[in-house]
């Protein structure tokens, strides 16, 4: 009810503003302020905002180029490594065979030096067996005489 007293004690004294010539004058400034404003302070600070806006697009469409070119380049050095995995494997490969190759070779020179070695051997020894038995069967006679003469504790002749 107050409230309603006021509004009726407000509206029965006049408007609050009056509305004369000053209110031109504060809208003339008003707007002289708005278009100094906007060269001083308005445009600077959009242009600003534009060439980040700017640099920062630039910076991330520079980083999508490099993102791409490291894929590019990732692609390419896997294909790479692929090909000289591919050739070291297929060096490994004739490498190993030609081991294997050499291998063989050095083995069947040695079994045929052992073989040829071995040959000597029972040949010398079969000339050194010939040699002892020649020996032996010269040194029979006496070796028999001596030892019949120390069973008999007799001389034997």
């Amino acid at each position: 009810m107050a409230s309603s007293v006021l509004l009726t004690s407000l509206l029965a004294e006049g408007a609050l503003v009056d509305i004369d010539g000053t209110v031109v004058v504060e809208l003339v400034l008003f707007f002289l302020l708005l278009v100094i404003l906007n060269w001083l302070v308005f445009q600077p600070m959009i242009r600003l905002f534009a060439a980040r806006e700017a640099a920062i697009g630039g910076a991330i469409d520079e980083a999508k180029r490099q993102t791409r070119e490291a894929g590019q380049h990732d692609a390419e050095l896997e294909e790479a490594r692929r090909k000289v995995r591919a050739k070291a494997g297929e060096e490994r490969e004739r490498i190993r065979g030609e081991a294997a190759k050499s291998e063989r070779a050095i083995l069947e020179s040695v079994r045929k030096e052992t073989t040829k070695l071995v040959a000597d051997a029972d040949a010398k020894l079969a000339d050194e067996a010939k040699g002892a038995r020649a020996a032996i069967a010269t040194q029979t006679p006496v070796l028999a005489k001596q030892i019949a003469a120390k069973l008999l504790g007799r001389d034997v002749s």
